[in-house]
């Protein structure tokens, strides 16, 4: 079985957001955007901010305010996590060129060794909805998981569907991850990633991730990254540009920008995305067009000598055959 090795302070939202940044997963890659750069109730959280830190305000009167925010979040977690008593709220700095227009805060709950909290949740400043949370006590752990993969999977089938989220999102990752601990290493979550489908291809970066604890089945985060409005539009999901088309394009582009010999590059995966990154990044609530692109894995010897192997990527414009962006470093 496929793992993964995290440890407890990166399991945080910064965490996931670089997971996502980084899919391309290339030591010392560097990339280039060739188009544009009956349960107990919560007690009441007490108002604090992280130590030595004042979180800025939201910059526009249309945005959810802090104390909004930090009452919708205790909500959100009595919702998952089922008895919460909070001890402590902390809100995080407001950080919108990072994490979007969204307000984080670290929890923590009464009868927690961390005194500064082993939960995380964030919400939405836009619309108020529980965009993150992660649950990460329990560090004190056997070194066996207690269910297998697949009821872990079912137990995020049904969070899924009880969440409405189940009939656009297409399962691309299924994984036990191991956790260091004081105790040494020890199984960790079983990690789920979902990515969301439109026309029956899936896009770049909307996605849900999920953890399910190994040991008693409960979730124990949530991740929705989900930019693509019902305004936007998308391209013909038909590309005008047929597969060995792209990869010679590709390998022309990584010749003329790079100085790479297309006999020294390996293809190694050809697939159609949405290529959602400007809904990602768009800089107004202004509907935007997705493109169809080609998204194009390749090695060669340098990439291939490493340990373990690595990868680079390319994106292609399915239509217009212009390369939306590269991750690759020859290392020349």
């Amino acid at each position: 079985m496929n793992c993964v090795t995290i440890n407890k302070t990166s399991c945080t939202l910064v965490t996931v957001l670089l997971f996502l940044a980084c899919a391309v997963a290339s030591a010392g890659c560097v990339g280039t955007d060739a188009g544009r750069h009956g349960p107990a109730a919560p007690t009441s959280p007490e108002a604090t901010a992280s130590p030595g830190v004042t979180p800025a305000q939201p910059p526009s009167d249309s945005l959810i305010g802090e104390e909004k925010a930090r009452s919708l979040a205790a909500a959100a977690l009595e919702r998952e996590i089922p008895g919460i008593r909070i001890e402590r709220m902390a809100a995080e700095p407001y950080d919108v060129q990072t994490y979007g227009d969204v307000w984080r805060f670290r929890v923590k709950v009464v009868d927690d060794p961390d005194p500064e909290g082993d939960i995380m949740v964030s919400v939405d400043a836009v619309d108020g909805e529980m965009t993150y949370f992660m649950d990460g006590r329990d560090y004190y752990r056997s070194a066996d998981p207690a269910i297998t993969i697949d009821a872990a999977e079912e137990i995020a089938n049904v969070y899924l569907r009880e969440r409405n989220e189940s009939s656009d999102v297409v399962k691309t990752v299924a994984v036990l991850s191991t956790l260091d601990t004081p105790l040494g290493s020890r199984n960790g979550p079983y990690h789920f990633v979902y990515q969301r489908s439109i026309d029956g291809i899936l896009c770049q970066s909307d996605r849900i991730i999920l953890d399910i604890d190994s040991i008693n089945g409960r979730v124990a985060s949530y991740y929705k990254a989900w930019k693509v409005s019902d305004n936007d539009t998308t391209a013909d999901p038909n590309p005008s540009i047929p597969e060995d088309a792209a990869q010679e394009r590709v390998l022309t582009y990584l010749h003329e920008t790079y100085g790479t010999d297309p006999g020294e590059v390996a293809i190694r995966s050809v697939e159609l995305r949405w290529y959602d990154l400007t809904a990602q990044q768009r800089p107004s609530k202004e509907p935007v067009t997705l493109s169809l692109a080609w998204r194009i894995t390749f090695d060669d010897e340098r990439y291939r000598s490493q340990d373990p192997p690595r990868t680079a990527e390319a994106w292609l414009d399915a239509h217009s055959g212009e390369v939306l962006a590269a991750y690759y470093n020859p290392g020349r």
